[in-house]
């Protein structure tokens, strides 16, 4: 195989002497570069002298080798290549020319472009710092310390060697931001459809259908989306009935700000507060996506566990909002691919086969606040509380809170919510433990006052969080918690229900909370219990237990048989 090599332009001021490469000097150009790289680092500043008498050919005279007298030395041309980066592999094969240095007219030199530069992972700081010769067009490799480039024609690499602490983290399954592009613009129509036909040997037959989705379009950075959920039931019977519906969740636009690591998110959406509970507002906030973090680095979301008697259908739902709906086979059940983003108090339906309803709620449970060495996570808020029906509830509101990774070990966090009639403020600290787990502790506090009786309110509430994974004994307590809340503290849906509905809706007492499970190798057995119990100043106690053992096993020619255990109990209101 010949493979040819073009020369080009190098808008040099010295002529350059034109060679013929013939298949031998190619050949004898793999074997010189070969040997000359063994002592490269040797040699990097010499020149090498080759004696052309060794080679038994006629016209050996018309060979000129002064080209490779030096070490790593390739052709001014171009090449295409795959870059790596500290052995990180580029998607993309680049057209990378090389040159010949001003300062030098033996030799040559990869001329990166700036496109390929965005495309490295350079931290921010050091973005500003690069500079650029030849009008712009070639990357100064000597504004990058310790910066190496180095070639292989033999398997197209371009192996760019970068001190590991100019580069933002990267990992195989995962780009820095550096390297992402805005998509394509276009609309979308998202759906989930559930159907149900519930035909009792005595009774009406209910048809019923219910679905929920997202609406969108996306131009540019910008992206519009429109939640909507729908419902239609038909009831046979004397007489028929029929029932829909088709409501809008939220109307909101939002687009990622990467170099804050962040999203921005204007019009109708929620709070997803991780100190302060959970209420939707229109208006705008600003607060730092996990989602633009490494999927190793992202934080906790939430699961719901339960028990079905007959072929389900799980709804969970929040302050009216259906936020995820499932079909579950007969017997115990957990969702855990609940979108990340949802905190706060949940509500969950499970209407069986048979037309029986279960309904509870449930808090989702938040592990240790802890954030990694050096990072700030941070949301800001500001608008006015809304209802379901778009109605505005409340004064104009602002939010903020913020966790900071002071070490390894510790994190401080905090906030504020100040709304002229409703105020609250908060703080606290995470520490790891290390090999006895995590654990975290803050402390609420909030001021409220309700026009119609003119009175005012204020108190604490208090909580207290731990989690830890045993190895040794393959078992996990994913979350454990206590919060106790003072008689007249108040959180702003509380506040909100009372000030405009005359209610006191979930006037919290105290709440324990744990998730444990426990493996069983040499058993196949898994166990998992789920525990909650809260108790309110104004109504019944809440209680939640939900105890199940699982196991896998073969019988004969019979495999994979998975045989369960359950014992639950809800008690709610």
């Amino acid at each position: 195989m010949v493979r040819t090599f073009k020369t080009v332009g190098l808008g040099t001021e010295k002529k350059k002497k034109q060679h013929t490469i013939r298949p031998v000097a190619v050949l004898i150009y793999l074997i010189l570069t070969g040997v000359s790289s063994i002592s490269s680092s040797a040699l990097a500043n010499s020149d090498i002298e080759f004696n052309a008498d060794i080679l038994d050919l006629k016209d050996k005279q018309n060979i000129d080798l002064s080209d490779f007298s030096r070490a790593g030395y390739i052709m001014p041309g171009r090449y295409e290549f795959v870059v790596r980066v500290n052995n990180n592999e580029l998607p993309e094969l680049y057209n990378i020319n090389y040159v010949v240095p001003a300062n030098d007219p033996k030799g040559s030199e990869a001329c990166l472009p700036p496109e390929l530069i965005h495309q490295i992972g350079l931290k921010p700081e050091w973005t500003e710092k690069v500079k650029y010769q030849d009008n712009g067009s070639c990357l100064d490799i000597s504004s990058i310390p310790g910066m190496t480039v180095n070639a292989s024609l033999g398997n197209g690499n371009l192996i760019l060697t970068i001190p590991q602490a100019y580069l933002e983290y990267s990992a195989p399954n995962w780009d820095p931001p550096s390297r992402w592009d805005h998509g394509i613009s276009g609309v979308l129509f998202d759906y989930n459809v559930n159907a149900n036909v519930t035909d009792p040997a005595k009774g009406k037959q209910r048809q019923q259908v219910t679905g929920l989705g997202t609406v969108g379009a996306n131009l540019g950075v910008w992206r519009f989306r429109a939640d909507w959920q729908a419902s239609y039931q038909h009831t046979t019977g004397l007489p028929d009935s029929t029932e829909n519906s088709w409501k809008w969740n939220q109307l909101y636009l939002y687009r990622a700000i990467t170099q804050l690591g962040a999203r921005l998110v204007m019009g109708e959406t929620y709070s997803r507060s991780d100190i302060f509970d959970n209420f939707r507002f229109t208006g705008i906030n600003l607060s730092t996506d996990d989602n633009m973090l490494p999927p190793n680095l992202r934080g906790y979301a939430p699961e719901v566990t339960g028990v079905a008697k007959t072929n389900a259908k799980v709804t969970i739902s929040q302050q009216g909002r259906v936020i995820y709906e499932t079909q579950v086979a007969p017997g115990p059940f957990r969702i855990q691919d609940i979108n990340d983003a949802v905190s706060g108090k949940l509500d969950v339906r499970i209407e069986e086969q048979d037309g029986s309803v279960q309904e509870f709620q449930m808090d989702t449970a938040s592990i240790p606040y802890l954030t990694r060495p050096g990072r700030v996570q941070y949301k800001l808020s500001a608008g006015k509380p809304s209802d379901m029906n778009r109605n505005m509830e409340g004064p104009i509101f602002g939010m903020g809170e913020f966790s900071w990774g002071i070490s390894n070990g510790w994190s401080l966090y905090g906030g504020s919510l100040v709304s002229g009639d409703y105020n609250s403020v908060s703080a606290g600290i995470g520490r790891d433990l290390m090999a006895l787990g995590a654990i975290s502790f803050d402390a609420t506090h909030s001021w409220a006052k309700i026009p119609s009786d003119d009175k005012r309110y204020h108190g604490g509430s208090y909580r207290l969080s731990y989690s830890k994974r045993f190895e040794q004994i393959n078992s996990q307590v994913t979350f454990a918690g206590y919060r106790f809340s003072e008689r007249d503290f108040m959180s702003m849906n509380q506040y909100l229900d009372r000030r405009y509905r005359g209610g006191e809706e979930d006037n919290n007492k105290e709440l324990y909370t744990i998730m444990f499970s426990k493996q069983f190798p040499e058993w196949g057995l898994s166990a998992y219990l789920n525990y909650s119990h809260q108790t309110y100043w104004n109504k019944p106690n809440n209680d939640n237990y939900n105890l199940s053992l699982a196991k896998t096993m073969d019988i004969g020619s019979f495999k994979n048989i998975n045989l369960s255990l359950s014992a639950f109990r809800n008690k709610f209101n």
